[in-house]
């Protein structure tokens, strides 16, 4: 074997580390993209509070329904937590010329990822975003740990083991591919950690964005998703004034409950009355490219209700709070006095509200007979004439008169220029019973007539008039015979009588009903 000489040896030595030089100038790594740091909010946007200033950009809007399914739940948030949000924010980084990785967590546990989205001014480009979500237990950190390196400690033979390899698959036990080549797979173990620092599973929800930017400098970015965890419902107190004349003050405030997994401080607020469909998707996350669309414009701060598309909205002018595992109370508007109402009594049987396909002849069926109570009201008209007039979101209504409690009562969406009907209690005074008196089947003339007797006692020193709502739930085409009191129909199941009962005294309503229907159809 010819050896080269000590000088020559060290030239090919020299000449092989140019051309390896010379071969990676020109063929280099492509740079790893820069992590964008987040850079402070200018004070105009942050407020005067350094804490809230994340808050301070960020816009929030609620939307009604789930509220009593969400401020009750006892499990942690999660992707199926009830209830819908919206959010837009401004988040403020520190980007390099060329590309960027932000990396964004703290985000709520029942964000709705696929409704993510990042949007840069003119010099910025988002071109992908990843979604990490937490593991959901220990099975879900083992299905992510296949092909990572990990320490498992377990006993063997009485003494306290760790084996530290591979990975490769987790069923019945862990199997490893450990450093010396062997696999060992372990039955028992006690516990694993995963090795490797950057492929730990995140802690909580976080969104990584990698974006393009054309020079270097702080940037502005518009970021907005869709969560679940937040709800909210009206509450109202009404206080009717003592004395022959009623009337009521009217105020109004939402609870807003928050079991999103975060806290939402110093944000504008917006509360909607409606409850959009939602479409749920079961797919995987998936790393994808971002098409970018413009926020929604912020809610203007007025007291007044506003409408937002088929629904209503209630921007809240202060900035609010919502602290996770809460329940806020928010005023909608301050105490409307003076309202016109009126008391009254009401009194029905339990009713089915079906509607049945075809008349129903069953004599068994509509037979509600015995005492019923006789509910207290109190009514009053959503009109400006009466001194309300505006749109009232759903929830419940607490009534007190002359510091006394009545009742409470709930009150669906009411948009202006309705009626409102609170029933809120059981009266003392005043009983009823309802008796069917007869009920006749005539197939051959395509009829049946129903008749029924209610009796409401009064043991008040004053006379009182009661409405008798009865159901008339055998069929659609009916109409009132005979009865002692006036009937108004009310919709196409129930009529209602104003029955006029003396002081300490009592007053029977008897009426018959006959349904119809026409020829061809078979009860």
């Amino acid at each position: 074997m010819t050896r080269l000489p000590p000088t020559r040896a060290l030239t090919l030595l020299a000449l092989a580390c140019a051309l390896a030089a010379c071969s990676r100038s020109e063929s280099p790594e492509p740079p790893k993209p820069a992590t964008a740091k987040p850079a402070p909010a200018p004070r105009s946007e942050a407020g005067s509070d350094q804490r809230e200033q994340s808050g301070a950009g960020t816009r929030l809007t609620i939307y009604s329904g789930d509220y009593d399914q969400l401020a009750n739940a006892g499990e942690p948030p999660g992707r199926y937590t009830p209830g819908f949000a919206l959010v837009d924010s401004t988040l403020h980084y520190k980007l390099e010329a060329g590309a960027n990785t932000i990396t964004l967590a703290h985000l709520p546990r029942a964000i709705d990822s696929a409704s993510a989205t990042l949007r840069g001014n003119g010099g910025v480009r988002v071109d992908a975003q990843r979604f990490l979500a937490p593991p959901a237990g220990a099975e879900a950190v083992l299905a992510a740990a296949i092909g990572q390196r990990v320490a498992v400690e377990h006993t063997s033979g009485g003494a306290r083991q760790v084996d530290n390899g591979t990975l490769v698959s987790a069923g019945e036990g862990l199997t490893l591919a450990l450093p010396d080549g062997r696999t060992k797979v372990i039955r028992q173990y006690d516990n694993f950690s995963l090795l490797d620092g950057e492929r730990q599973p995140p802690a909580e929800p976080t969104l990584r964005w990698q974006v393009t930017s054309q020079q270097a400098g702080e940037s502005k970015l518009e970021f907005s998703y869709a969560t679940g965890g937040l709800a909210w419902r009206a509450e109202y107190l009404a206080r009717v004034a003592a004395g022959d004349e009623c009337r009521l003050a009217l105020e109004g405030a939402a609870m807003v409950a928050n079991r999103s997994g975060v806290s939402y401080r110093n944000v504008a607020l917006t509360l909607v009355a409606g409850e959009p469909n939602r479409v749920r998707h079961d797919a995987p996350e998936r790393f994808m490219a971002v098409q970018a669309a413009a926020p929604p414009p912020a809610p203007v701060a007025d007291v007044v209700p506003r409408r937002s598309g088929e629904y209503y909205a209630y921007p809240i002018p202060a900035r609010t709070t919502l602290a996770e595992a809460s329940v806020e109370r928010v005023p909608l508007f301050a105490p409307l006095p003076g309202i016109a109402c009126e008391r009254g009594y009401r009194t029905h049987p339990a009713s089915n509200p079906w509607i049945p396909p075809r008349p129903l002849v069953a004599a068994g069926y509509n037979n509600e007979s015995g005492p019923q109570p006789v509910n207290t009201a109190v009514t009053f008209a959503n009109t400006r004439e009466a001194g309300l007039g505006r749109p009232l979101p759903a929830g419940r209504v607490r009534v007190f008169e002359d510091g006394d409690f009545l009742g409470e009562s709930q009150l669906g969406h009411t948009p202006e220029g309705s009626d409102i009907h609170l029933d809120v209690g059981i009266a003392f005074d005043l009983t009823a019973e309802r008796q069917r008196r007869s009920f006749r089947v005539d197939l051959g003339g395509r009829n049946m007539t129903e008749s029924f007797a209610i009796t409401v006692r009064n043991a008040k020193d004053t006379p009182v008039t009661v409405v008798v709502d009865e159901p008339l739930p055998r069929w659609s085409d009916w109409e009132i015979v005979s009865s002692t009191v006036p009937g108004d129909k009310r919709d196409a199941q129930h009529v209602e009588f104003d029955l006029e009962v003396p002081a300490r005294g009592e007053r029977v309503l008897e009426y018959t009903v006959r349904y119809r229907w026409p020829a061809g159809m078979t009860p």
